[in-house]
């Protein structure tokens, strides 16, 4: 093994010139430290994908570092070529081992279209599809693409559909591959037309769009649901003069075929707002919510209000800082679908969130009108509630409904209480005997809860409650660290009381924290006895798990400098 990799870094010694002309000498070494790493993992007898893709991404990314760099020069060529060699090494290798893997395959193509290495992408493409083919409709598309676009040979890629349609008669990216290669093929030989002068043949069913008609109608007996193929279709034979009859055709199917269809409706109308013209926002806009009028006159059904209602929260987006009209249009639309009853909760949530501060209690008037035992519609109407006139409402809100509060809203309750009469209450329903919160806000409020006994009432209720919580299923290791630092603030610490606050938490989370047991090697060096560090270091050996006693053992080595200094002060 070692001689391999030893091999393979005397082949790298003549990449280094070139990377010390783009890299600092620093980052050559680690470069060079990082691919011997790689190459060590590559020899190993029961290899991983990862050990092949890591060194991949790796070099990959010191191919985007070097063409980030914008140089044209001969010694950037040079490098970017001897790192597309060895990432393609590394593909065949991988391959040898994991063929059965139709994603690394795919990895693989795009790799060799990117750099384009479209001899090599033809082999590998047929390897590929000999494989796989029956099982990936993808590698017959990148197929098409090859043999279309790169190597303009339209034989093969007409060759290569049909082989794919197949193999896979229902699937909806090959037929558009397909028709789309066979419109820009039609559109290719009307130009050359053109060019010599000669006068079109639109009755040649290589120039009118005959064969790309013939692949729609394919699609329509064997794809008969997708929505999305035949308006890609459609959009994709608009581009094309002589294609426009066919155009019309796929227009007409999909109003018979999808005329109840949401999906269909919701498509039509948001392709009217990505149509590159020279039409305004607002035009684009008004016919937008044209299409959806007319859907919704049509297809009145939920699904389709919150398509919709989707679009309507999209395109106002930016209301708060927009033109007047999309303020209007926000409201007008919320209204109107209130009105129908067809708003859901989130509606009305991003309702509020996109409106002035001004309309937010008549719009969450209106929400917990349509919702009142909704959590979400509660939960905001509480926090707006939140003020200096409301708070008593508010908390009276939340004390009848806490079983069902989220543990955000309870963080910001026990926030805006902190310092008011009612925390008292509050803490009692998070920690007391008939707590009526989870786990999780007891994890994210224990700590608050302790700093505010000992400042509220005393340290002793704070050790109690400590000694409660550290053996409930409730909180986590931090909870020492903060009663610790309460008894470490005392004129006199009380070592014998701290130490038994780092025992309980050391049986409950001594075996996988480390920072735990540093702490309470801390702690004796500074306020305990340093004689007990030792016997302290061995129990934390003897408790954490494997893995981080190994780690432990690291951290204490690298603090030990810090602690002999804690010794001498």
């Amino acid at each position: 093994m070692a001689e391999f990799v030893q091999r393979r870094k005397e082949e790298l010694i003549v990449e280094v010139p070139v990377l010390n002309s783009h890299f600092k000498k620093s980052v050559v070494k680690n470069i060079l430290n990082q691919r011997e790493k790689f190459e060590y993992r590559l020899m190993r007898r029961n290899k991983q994908k990862s050990d092949f893709t890591l060194y991949i991404s790796f070099l990959k990314n010191i191919i985007k570092k070097v063409q980030k760099m914008g140089s044209t020069s001969t010694e950037t060529h040079k490098l970017i070529n001897q790192h597309n060699n060895r990432i393609i090494d590394l593909y065949r290798a991988s391959l040898k081992y994991f063929k059965d893997d139709v994603s690394l395959w795919k990895e693989y193509i795009k790799f060799l279209m990117k750099c384009r290495r479209l001899t090599l992408l033809r082999t590998v493409l047929n390897s590929a599809l000999l494989l796989h083919g029956h099982i990936s409709d993808s590698l017959y598309v990148f197929a098409i693409r090859q043999e279309f676009q790169d190597l303009k040979n339209i034989q093969k890629a007409r060759e290569m559909y049909t082989d794919g349609l197949h193999a896979h008669k229902n699937s909806s990216k090959l037929y558009f591959e397909a028709f789309k290669c066979e419109l820009a093929y039609s559109e290719t030989l009307i130009q050359k037309v053109l060019k010599s002068g000669k006068e079109l043949n639109l009755e040649d069913p290589a120039l009118n769009g005959s064969i790309a008609k013939v692949i729609f109608e394919s699609a329509v007996e064997n794809v008969k649901n997708d929505t999305d193929l035949y308006f890609k279709m459609y959009e994709e034979a608009t581009q094309y003069n002589f294609a426009l009859d066919l155009s019309k055709e796929i227009k007409n199917f999909m109003l018979t075929s999808f005329s109840t269809d949401p999906n269909y409706w919701d498509t039509l109308a948001t392709n009217e707002l990505l149509k590159n013209t020279k039409n305004t926002e607002k035009f684009k806009i008004t016919k937008c919510l044209d299409r959806y009028n007319a859907a919704l006159s049509v297809v009145d059904t939920d699904e389709m209000w919150d398509k919709y209602l989707t679009t309507i929260l999209k395109i106002t987006a930016d209301t708060k800082n927009t033109e007047i009209y999309k303020r209007n249009l926000l409201r007008q639309s919320m209204y109107n679908a209130h009105k129908k009853n067809k708003l859901k909760p989130k509606h009305y949530i991003e309702w509020i969130n996109k409106s002035k501060s001004s309309m937010t209690k008549e719009i969450l008037d209106l929400a917990i009108e349509t919702y009142p035992d909704n959590t979400s519609i509660l939960e905001l109407n509480i926090k707006y509630k939140l003020t200096d006139t409301d708070e008593l409402i508010a908390y009276e809100l939340f004390k009848n409904n806490a079983n069902k509060i989220s543990p955000n809203l309870w963080l910001t309750i026990v926030e805006h209480f902190s310092n008011k009469l009612q925390i008292n209450d509050i803490f009692n329903m998070i920690f007391g005997d008939k707590s009526v919160c989870s786990n999780e806000v007891k994890q994210k409020l224990g700590n608050e809860y302790l700093l505010w006994l000992s400042k509220n009432k005393s340290l002793d209720d704070a050790r109690s409650a400590y000694n409660k919580l550290i053996i409930s299923n409730s909180c986590d290791a931090s909870l020492c660290k903060t009663i610790v630092t309460l008894e470490t603030e005392q004129q006199k610490v009380d070592i014998n009381k701290t130490r038994q606050h780092f025992t309980l938490a050391c049986m409950q989370f001594g075996k996988n924290n480390i920072d735990l047991w540093m702490e309470r090697i801390y702690f004796e060096l500074k306020y305990g006895s340093p004689k007990l560090v030792s016997s302290t270091y061995h129990q934390a050996l003897t408790t954490l798990n494997n893995e981080e006693s190994d780690q432990f053992v690291e951290q204490y080595s690298s603090n030990a400098s810090t602690f002999k200094t804690i010794c001498k002060i």
